[in-house]
């Protein structure tokens, strides 16, 4: 049963990885779309088993960098997500007529259309 739950976390945590770490591995290494996703899956399997056995010896030894790096991509990437909602929620409770909630996402929205056309 437990290796059923540690299954459930571990296989969105390995996705999750692997995506958050594509992203570097592609830009920085110049490599092409397959093998970067190849590199990004290996560096995520890595992270994921360091962080699902606790192994002895020199296997261990290896797979600890890998673990402390997955579990310190999630934590920031749940910190960015956190920080994100408190932003969000801080700009709501800024505007508190519906006239000054619309004329902020207007200047929002003619902002980005700026940015977009430069």
């Amino acid at each position: 049963m437990s290796n059923n739950i540690e299954t459930i976390i571990l296989v969105p945590v390995f996705i999750l990885l692997a995506v958050i770490v594509f992203k570097p591995i592609k830009s920085a290494l110049n490599f092409d779309t397959f093998p970067s996703g190849v590199l990004s899956v290996c560096v995520s399997a890595l992270c994921v088993i360091g962080m699902s056995r606790s192994m002895k010896g020199t296997t261990g030894v290896v797979l600890l960098p890998y673990a402390a790096m997955g579990i310190a991509i999630i934590l920031l990437f749940l910190l960015l997500f956190i920080v994100s909602i408190i932003k969000r929620c801080s700009r709501w409770g800024k505007h508190s007529t519906s006239e000054e909630y619309s004329k902020y996402y207007k200047h929002q929205k003619l902002k980005s259309m700026k940015n977009h056309d430069q």
